[in-house]
């Protein structure tokens, strides 16, 4: 019953605050939850808390008996500067709140969280604008088969928001708030992944994400279609070297051309502006260390690098997702058995992209866009 309750809270909540990012590996984050994120986004296989529901969902199966509570903020900080006069997006900070439960009872771990998945966002002196959020509520279930092998899997509601301004072609369709978007679309979804112990130092995990199944984006007289968050299949080690320290790898195929390719805006039913995509499919390799101090403090480091999914002619001011790499730092600090505070800063150094497709301002020939990031998660942890 009172799970039932908590599933209808998420819910409630999840329409009303949706997560907030700005784009990263393509529209994805690099890390979710600062216990991957510090480790360069690596988690499949091993227990990352309840962002695993974001992650790997079998991971779940992996967290002691018991309960447990995360309570998070992520913060994106994104730096975009455009060429022939468009100058700097004021668009410069993204705050994304997340909330996860997982309870763990013999072998089956089950609970339900909210969490952003991504997005893109620029905001120029021209009054030229883009807003996209889409974020997941998230019910998971995970099963130990034996005491080597996990399986898990996900129910999740999507949604997304867009606001749009292009002032060049007259489209106007924003709600002022930097929670929510004005076109907005609802979907299901889904996740199934698994984890197994190769050997007791070492174990391996993977996970299949569907694709978002967003429908068309509605506003009144606007409609976006052909706009989607990609299927992804990842898969991952942790080696447990010995008693302090654990590396971790991943690698990800982000499968952008499915869902990323013309995304046209409508106007009283009448096509207004097709904005031309074609993105590429990305691999994306994360590699992290997480070094235990002492009972009370672990210190992490990794790296994360996805190439740039977007074709040089087919780059938008509006929407630069093409940041390539990715530094990451972080900590967690355990109060008690009870209580930890996890934190994770991420840097992403300046990637530049000059357009080669036709001359504005028809299209992007000659235009250069520099993008780089300053990224943090903080998340506090209660088990009981």
């Amino acid at each position: 019953m009172q799970l039932n309750k908590l599933a209808a809270t998420l819910a409630a909540a999840g329409l009303a605050v949706p997560g907030l990012a700005m784009a990263t590996n393509g529209m994805l984050m690099e890390g979710y939850g600062p216990i991957a994120a510090g480790m360069g986004g690596a988690a499949m296989a091993y227990d990352n808390g309840t962002a695993a529901m974001a992650n790997n969902p079998a991971t779940l199966g992996l967290m002691a008996e018991g309960s447990r509570i995360d309570v998070m903020l992520g913060f994106v900080g994104p730096d975009v500067k455009t060429s022939m006069g468009i100058g700097k997006s004021k668009a410069d900070a993204f705050y994304m709140p997340a909330f996860g439960y997982a309870k763990k009872q013999g072998k089956l771990t089950y609970g339900a969280g909210i969490y952003g998945q991504g997005g893109m966002g620029t905001e120029y002196a021209s009054g030229d604008m883009a807003q996209v959020s889409v974020g997941r509520v998230i019910f998971p279930l995970a099963y130990a088969v034996n005491d080597r092998f996990n399986i898990g899997g996900s129910v999740d509601l999507v949604w997304a928001g867009m606001d749009m301004v292009v002032t060049g072609y007259g489209i106007n369709f924003k709600d002022g708030s930097d929670f929510t978007g004005a076109a907005k679309g609802y979907s299901l979804a889904a996740k199934l992944g698994f984890t197994y112990k190769l050997a007791d130092a070492l174990t391996v995990g993977g996970v299949y994400q569907s694709a978002g199944n967003l429908p068309d984006l509605k506003d009144g007289i606007y409609k976006v279609k052909g706009f989607d968050m990609p299927a992804t299949l990842g898969l991952g080690l942790a080696w447990q070297a010995n008693d302090k320290l654990m590396v971790a790898a991943d690698v990800k195929d982000v499968l952008w051309s499915d869902s990323m390719n013309t995304v046209t805006i409508y106007k009283n039913g009448a096509v207004y502006a097709p904005f031309q995509q074609d993105w590429n499919d990305q691999i994306v390799l994360s590699l992290g260390l997480a070094y235990k101090f002492n009972d009370a403090l672990t210190g992490r480091i990794g790296y994360n690098h996805g190439k740039n999914p977007i074709p040089d002619q087919f780059v938008n001011y509006l929407w630069p997702a093409i940041v390539e790499n990715h530094y990451t730092a972080g900590f967690g600090y355990a109060f008690s058995k009870q209580s930890t505070v996890n934190f994770a800063l991420s840097y992403s150094p300046k990637t530049s992209v000059t357009g080669t497709g036709p001359n504005p301002p028809a299209g992007n020939g000659g235009m250069v866009i520099d993008h780089s990031q300053l990224n943090w998660q903080l998340m506090y942890s209660y088990a009981f």
